[in-house]
């Protein structure tokens, strides 16, 4: 058996993400019932690791066995050298565990799908509509402020779920010596992407394909999503695309 200390060497926060996905893994199974009924046994993929996670109380994380136990909702998992403990949420096919103070997601492998991790982070390289990329999850916001003669401020921002939905919303104030005027909106609905576009599947405006590139903020290195030309930077901790 690998000891943590390899393990991070070789793969820093594979082994992190990876641990914390198999803490959540055991805390489900920990639940009443057969451990046949856990809704957590099977394979799951991030950006980053596929893990099998076992009835029997051993979990594979990508070349590495561990094995686990759970209480409430924190996973810890170990092995002769170490043990490492992870907050968790389950929703359906999807795992969210809190890994250093940041959310990463795993999605449930069904079928024959061998969920061969990807490179740079992403979930699908393009083509097509996409699926839910881990990368992207998060609130992302566009912010601009003009002082002249007029005052004007434009907020956009939008929040894309692990469970595939999504939230916009934005307001823009303008204060002048005829007065001021202010707006706001509103909108929700399901979400995909690819590496180049985001789908949105509006409630109030239909399906919206969105052509995207992804840059890094010039002077932090935060990554960002550019929109129609528009920079909507990340507001979560996340590392440079």
């Amino acid at each position: 058996m690998r000891s943590f200390q390899r393990v991070r060497s070789a793969f820093p926060v594979v082994a992190l993400v990876s641990a914390a996905l198999f803490s959540m893994v055991v805390s489900a199974n920990a639940q009443p019932g057969t451990a046949a009924k856990n809704p957590l046994v099977g394979r799951w993929k991030s950006d980053v690791a596929v893990i099998e996670i076992r009835a029997n109380g051993t979990v594979k994380i990508n070349d590495d066995e561990f094995v686990y136990k759970v209480k409430n909702s924190v996973i810890t998992v170990a092995n002769d050298e170490g043990v490492m403990a992870f907050p968790f949420e389950l929703d359906g096919d999807t795992l969210v565990v809190q890994v250093d103070g940041s959310e990463v997601v795993y999605t449930r492998l069904k079928g024959n799908a061998t969920g061969g991790t990807t490179s740079g982070g992403m979930g699908n390289s393009g083509g097509g509509e996409g699926s839910v990329i881990a990368a992207f999850v998060g609130q992302w916001c566009y912010q601009a402020n003009l002082n002249s003669t007029n005052s004007y401020h434009s907020r956009r921002c939008f929040t894309l779920y692990a469970n595939g939905t999504y939230e916009y919303s934005s307001d823009y104030s303008q204060a002048g010596g005829e007065g001021g005027s202010s707006s706001q909106s509103y909108d929700s609905g399901r979400w995909t992407a690819t590496r180049n576009t985001i789908t949105a599947y509006s409630k109030t405006n239909g399906k919206i394909v969105y052509p995207i590139e992804l840059r890094n903020h010039p002077k932090t290195g935060d990554p960002m999503i550019v929109i129609d030309g528009d920079a909507y930077v990340t507001q979560t901790q996340k590392p440079s695309w």
